[in-house]
């Protein structure tokens, strides 16, 4: 049995957790349960960052292990940190989630790829690398007081005209991408094209779009329903257990 939660709160962990229980009453013979949480929640608190704060991905976690999954799917953590913490996990990774739509993988094959930080750097390469093409990188110079972005650098000078594609694991507030979607068009750069593949986006895509990203591509792997529009491109989580 395959149990699929979009989980963006405790009260969706309590329903889930009602859920494995109602089903293991209903059955009479052993069943494997499996659980399919493509968004982690709590992916990004994956250190304790001040003295005193709670360790909130592991406490998450923690619940998750408590409910005894035979195994737990997961898709693009956003650190090797989450997977550490999950008994009886698997992960479907970034490359591998783009690799399973061919319309994606066509659009970025016309794009330079742009890894918009160190972390995205190692997934980046995947990608690259199923593509057989290069990547370009990005780093960002924070204020240490207060976490504000003072500089984006992209170690590229022209990029000739060609489409650019950013791709990390999650896309929040996106300001990260709109900083650098700033940079790339100083440099020759044609469309750019983000590629999130958990898009939270919990003040809407207008404002992104109105900052120069051209397309987006995510999956529903956290929201439901998405607005109409023809530069969003959303890819359903669910084909990926097919």
């Amino acid at each position: 049995i395959l149990i699929t939660a979009k989980i963006t709160s405790s009260e969706e962990f309590m329903k889930l957790a009602m859920i494995k229980d109602a089903i293991e009453r209903r059955i009479e013979v052993p069943t494997k349960i499996n659980l399919f949480c493509p968004y982690f929640p709590n992916a990004r608190q994956d250190r304790i960052m001040v003295t005193g704060e709670a360790f909130t991905l592991k406490v998450f976690a923690n619940m998750v292990n408590s409910l005894k999954f035979n195994k737990v799917i997961i898709v693009d953590p956003h650190s090797n940190v989450t997977p550490a913490l999950i008994d009886n996990v698997k992960v479907i990774t970034q490359c591998q989630v783009i690799q399973k739509w061919k319309e994606l993988t066509f659009r970025l094959q016309q794009c330079s790829l742009v890894a918009p930080d160190g972390g995205a750097v190692k997934k980046t390469e995947e990608i690259a690398a199923y593509l057989n093409q290069d990547y370009v990188r990005a780093d960002k110079k924070r204020d240490l007081n207060d976490g504000k972005i003072l500089e984006t650098i992209v170690y590229c000078d022209n990029f000739n005209g060609r489409d650019a594609a950013i791709c990390d694991d999650i896309a929040e507030n996106s300001g990260t991408f709109i900083l650098l979607a700033k940079v790339l068009k100083t440099r020759n750069c044609g469309r750019i094209v983000l590629y999130a593949t958990h898009g939270l986006f919990p003040k809407g895509v207008d404002y992104i779009f109105e900052a120069g990203i051209s397309e987006i591509w995510t999956t529903n792997s956290f929201r439901s329903s998405f607005p109409e529009d023809s530069r969003l491109k959303i890819l359903d989580i669910d084909k990926l257990c097919e």
